[in-house]
């Protein structure tokens, strides 16, 4: 019978070696294919969470304009939010002034909003062409 040589003994081993280090390469190439892609989720977490940013900042100067709609209309007739609230429902004359002064405030909230209103438009616009990419 032969007799294994201690030259194949080392060869065997080496190939044993060559597994191993072959094994921890995949593994790693796998583990970089992983965080790319995680790397990528967070990348569209943070795109939505910047356009939800700008949603809910519009919504709120939209929500903020009807109020100050409302209460504008109830100044125009001659009622004061105050004096509604601590019980007081009497109507004062209101001077075409005052409806001008009123009417001018309104016009420049409104112009504002149209502002960010466009604003907005480009953010989505711009998250729209992102998410599709």
């Amino acid at each position: 019978m032969v007799q294994p040589t201690e030259l194949a003994e080392n060869n065997r081993k080496g190939d044993e070696m060559n597994y191993i280090v072959g094994f921890m390469f995949v593994v790693l190439v796998a583990i970089i294919i992983r965080q790319r892609h995680q790397f990528e989720k967070m990348r569209q977490s943070a795109r939505f969470m910047s356009y939800y940013a700008k949603l809910n900042e519009n919504a709120k100067l939209h929500a903020q304009f009807q109020a100050n709609t409302a209460e504008m209309l109830l100044r125009m007739q001659g009622y004061d939010i105050e004096r509604i609230l601590n019980g007081d429902n009497s109507q004062r004359v209101i001077s075409n002034m005052e409806k001008e002064v009123i009417l001018k405030e309104h016009d420049a909230n409104k112009k504002k909003l149209d502002e960010a209103d466009k604003v907005f438009e480009q953010v989505k616009t711009k998250y729209e062409s992102e998410v599709i990419q």
